[in-house]
């Protein structure tokens, strides 16, 4: 069997913390060395890890907590290598920060700013209808910062009009799924 070596690490890094956790009579000693001791699997995660909002250090310090969490909520009896259970808690503690980092994204407040200079909140600019806030030119310049293509751009216009993917997708002769899928990328990037 061919282990690499970050495997390997982690199978001694793995062992050494067993044999601590049995030499204790089942009871796992939480102090700074336990942390240190998975400093390079913590390390190995920030690399894949990207979450919106969280530098590396925030991502870094749920997972020192998800360590500690791991060792207070162990049960040998489980059968279950503390390896394995470590790996699941600091999995799912970076799942849980990237489903609250796309709640808090997809969460506005009608009380915010339209815009970074403006003394309006959205509230006030929906209420308006007659608002000249957003103009056709202010939205032209928005979509031609965006980088969009001609389809992308129709898209939204007909969307913005009011028309049902349907509509849209007959007007264009495309599908206005395929156009709003690729609009969200574009987004996702951005973001």
């Amino acid at each position: 069997m061919i282990l690499s070596t970050d495997t390997a690490e982690g199978i001694i890094i793995s062992t050494v913390v067993e044999n601590v956790f049995i030499e204790q009579g089942g009871r796992m000693e939480i102090n700074n060395e336990l942390i240190k001791q998975w400093e390079p699997k913590i390390n190995k995660m920030l690399q894949n890890t990207f979450v919106v909002g969280l530098d590396r250090e925030d991502i870094a310090q749920e997972l020192r907590i998800a360590i500690i969490k791991a060792a207070q909520g162990f049960n040998e009896d489980k059968g279950v290598l503390f390896h394995t259970y470590l790996h699941t808690a600091m999995i799912n503690t970076i799942r849980t920060l990237i489903y609250k980092a796309e709640r808090q994204l997809q969460s506005y407040s009608l009380d915010t700013p339209y815009g970074e200079d403006s003394s309006f909140s959205y509230a006030e600019v929906l209420e308006d209808e007659d608002s000249s806030l957003m103009n056709d030119m202010e939205f032209d310049m928005i979509l031609s910062s965006a980088q969009l293509n001609d389809a992308e751009k129709d898209f939204l216009r007909l969307r913005l009009e009011g028309m049902t993917m349907e509509e849209i997708t007959q007007d264009l002769q495309d599908s206005a799924y395929k156009i709003r899928h690729n609009l969200q990328e574009k987004v996702k990037l951005l973001l």
